[in-house]
């Protein structure tokens, strides 16, 4: 998954992928995301005391986005939010195609984005996200059956992968069924890039710091 992540990597862009200190074996769920939101926040601020001039979230799931960009001032990119905005520039009818634990979360997140008038189906990829990071044979098969039902059964013109497991599974897939496959995490690493160079990040009025506050008896302090 590293190598696939730094190929975006160009003279002046530097990519480092940074695990967090602790989490869920996967990310499918709300409860995993839970689990998974102190270390993801943490690993966000330490990169802005870093120097870091953006962060770019590693999962469908869009974990903790709003809090990530609460905690922050530099940008922070989400790959579904960021595939959606750039699917929905390259035609009207989007299926997206995602994990059979992480349909919930993703039809969720389809609504809140204002995407759900484009989103013309959903499918599943149903296999395990670590053989779809170790690339096997029988998830091709998968992707490639539920590609070809979005396409005939739906009109699907563009595919978008909802699983950030499935990256290394783009290359030839456009040319061999003449619609644009949209790799999530390709879009937020670029985006991501391309809001640094024009010198923008989100609005704190929309994702607003917390206010200092006094500390209760029993109460979790907040970083």
């Amino acid at each position: 998954m590293t190598v696939q992540r730094q190929q975006w990597a160009r003279p002046g862009v530097e990519i480092e992928v940074v695990p967090i200190e602790r989490g869920p074996f996967s990310m499918e769920f709300a409860t995993e995301e839970a689990l998974a939101a102190p270390y993801i926040l943490d690993a966000v601020r330490r990169a802005e005391k870093d120097g870091v001039d953006a962060v770019v979230l590693d999962c469908c799931v869009d974990p903790v986005l709003r809090a990530a960009r609460e905690t922050v001032r530099i940008p922070v990119m989400a790959p579904t939010h960021s595939g959606l905005h750039v699917a929905s520039m390259l035609g009207y009818r989007i299926a997206v195609l995602g994990m059979r634990n992480g349909q919930h979360a993703l039809e969720e997140h389809i609504r809140a984005y204002g995407f759900d008038r484009k989103v013309c189906s959903m499918h599943v990829v149903d296999c395990p996200p670590a053989d779809l990071i170790e690339s096997q044979a029988y998830c091709l098969e998968i992707i490639e059956r539920e590609i070809a039902l979005a396409l005939s059964g739906h009109r699907a013109d563009v595919i978008l992968f909802g699983c950030t497991a499935m990256s290394g599974y783009v290359g030839g897939l456009a040319d061999r069924y003449g619609v644009p496959i949209v790799e999530p995490m390709a879009c937020a690493i670029n985006m991501a890039i391309g809001l640094v160079s024009m010198g923008l990040s989100h609005s704190k009025i929309c994702y607003e710091a917390l206010p200092v506050r006094g500390v209760a008896p029993g109460s979790i302090d907040v970083p």
